[in-house]
């Protein structure tokens, strides 16, 4: 398995983002896929992971799709477990009580820092703190 972590700009409206959501959801569980997704200030950063293939394929749409502008891929790595294995596709929702906007610096030009300073794993554990904290409210 692999999982692959991205950042995008999107031309996604906020009232549209529950039907992607819900698309997003039926398509990965029918790949094996599982991930998160954060959907901050018109910008996507999101982590799939599962079997190779699926993962390569299913990025590789995302890609392609005009929806998602400027991707950016911040990281890519091998895993023996799932980090999202309750999630389709988790989107916690952000507000400013729960992290401010500004602590998560979208720009063009920080996303290329992090993509060249090789630090996209810090995204993904930051990705992996939003499933614990939104897995222990459930419960």
């Amino acid at each position: 398995m692999i999982t692959i972590v991205y950042a995008s700009a999107s031309s996604v409206a906020a009232p549209d983002l529950q039907s992607l959501l819900d698309v997003s959801r039926r398509n990965n569980a029918a790949a094996g896929l599982t991930g998160v997704l954060l959907f901050a200030d018109g910008n996507f950063i999101q982590a799939l992971e599962g079997p190779a293939p699926a993962v390569e394929a299913t990025y590789a749409r995302i890609a392609a799709d005009p929806r998602h502008r400027m991707v950016i891929e911040l990281y890519r790595g091998a895993i023996e477990t799932r980090n999202f294995p309750d999630w389709s596709m988790g989107c916690p929702k952000l507000t400013t009580r729960d992290a401010p906007i500004a602590a998560f610096d979208l720009t063009r030009k920080s996303l290329e820092s992090l993509q060249r300073d090789e630090r996209g794993e810090e995204v993904l554990t930051l990705l992996k703190s939003f499933y614990r904290v939104a897995d222990l409210s459930r419960r």
